[in-house]
Parts: C-alpha cells; structure tokens; sequence
C-alpha cells in the first residue's frame, strides 16, 4: 500500500499523509524517515478534518510525541500545535500574495483566522488594525502568542464565532475569508463588512473556477489546490 503523497517536514517533525485505511507498516516506514533525517518526530495526518475548528486528524507514528513548532514563512515565524489549529502549507503563496497588497494605514479582518497567519503577514506590511477571528479557542492562543512572537501589536485577536461576532469590527478596507466550504454564507459576512473601494479575498470550494469567478465579478482568481474529484478550492478577489 502506498501511505503518502509526500512528507512535510515543519520545524523538527515530519508528517506523512495517510490515507483512511492503513497498516502497522506505516510505523516501520514513520521509523525509517526518523532514522535518516533529522526530525524528532513523525507524524501521520488523515484525510478528515473536525467540522468547527477545521483541524486535521493526526496519528503519531515515531518519536517525541511533540506537535508544537515553529513554523517559518516569508520572514516571518509562527508558534503552533497542527493537531489543535488549522495548518496547511500549501496556503504560504496566498499569504505572500495576499498579504502584499496591504496598504499602509488598512483596516483589516481576518474571518476564520486560525493561528492568525493571515493576520500577522497582514500587520507586518503596515495595516493600522487586524481583527484576527477565530471560534478554536487553541487558535486565539496561538495567534496571542504569534503576536508577541512577531511583535505585531496591531493584531486584535478576536474568540468568537465569525457569524454572530462580526458586527464587533466595524467596516475594513479589507476581508480575508478562508472557509471555502461554507463560501457563499462567508461571503455575505464579508459584504456587510466591507467599504464601498474594498476587497474580500474569498476562498471557495467549486467544480467550475471560472464560472464562480464570472459569478461573484472576481477581478482575479486563482486555483489554490485540488479537493476531491473535479473539485477544487480557489481564492476570488472580489471588489465592492
């Protein structure tokens, strides 16, 4: 059987994806990586993610049974435990880019924030305020934490529910909403939040990139990566 598509190794610890069905032969191929790198520990992650707080189902195969790291993207570093926030790599491009566009003196808000990547890349490029929201209370701690990591004091960290809180922030000059699966409820959070002049940075989850961009009149779209069978989640950004 084949467990992985491909390691990723974050910090001092490797993480092998693994399909749902497996094999005590997982652990003798996590002892082999152990073995020939540096890591302390390896890590297989499952296919299923928990509904509310959006985390990944994590088994330890070998090694420490240590989770938290230090995370290192674009001069930037983030604190975390990937067994009790959402982490993906693969979004490090959409924080750069994103994040890039900022304008000195912006107001921004995070929706679904996790440990606050997009928050903290935002406020180092000179925003004067990010509302950084997230319902996992792991992931206001963290983004707490990546704050005095970075130094980033114009973070404000919000515990809460993005659907009943949002009304706390006010109106920005920019959204960034990545909750692909529950896009089009995101996205009228984010228009009610949004200046006239603004932009949402909307993640969605679609067969038909194209269309959904011709759609929500995205003045760019870009398909982030592969989630199922003819499905994928893409970014929009959307002018108000």
């Amino acid at each position: 059987m084949k467990f992985w598509k491909r390691i990723d190794v974050i910090d001092d610890i490797a993480i092998v994806r693994i399909p749902f069905e497996y094999d005590n032969t997982i652990y003798n191929y996590a002892e082999e990586i152990g073995k020939r790198s540096k890591v302390v520990a390896v890590w297989g992650r499952l296919p299923e993610t928990e509904r509310t707080f959006r985390t990944h189902t994590y088994v330890h195969l070998w090694g420490e049974k240590k989770s938290e790291v230090i995370y290192r993207e674009y001069g930037v570093r983030f604190y975390l435990d990937f067994t009790k926030v959402f982490f993906s790599a693969k979004l490090k491009y959409e924080h750069f880019r994103v994040c890039s566009q900022v304008r000195k003196g912006e107001v921004i808000a995070n929706l679904f924030a996790g440990a606050g990547f997009f928050s903290i890349h935002c406020a180092s490029k000179g925003a004067s305020v990010v509302y950084s929201v997230d319902i996992n209370p792991y992931a206001y701690y963290y983004t707490r934490a990546n704050m005095e990591l970075n130094r980033t004091w114009n973070v404000i960290p919000i515990l809460g529910d993005t659907f009943k809180v949002y009304g706390e922030m006010g109106e920005v000059d920019r959204v960034i909403s990545p909750l692909p699966e529950l896009y089009r409820e995101a996205y009228e959070v984010s228009t009610k939040l949004t200046k006239r002049g603004g932009i949402i940075h909307l993640f969605a989850e679609t067969s038909k990139p194209e269309e959904l961009a011709q759609e929500f009149k995205a003045s760019f779209y870009r398909i982030v990566r592969s989630s199922g069978p003819r499905k994928y989640h893409v970014i929009l950004d959307i002018p108000r």
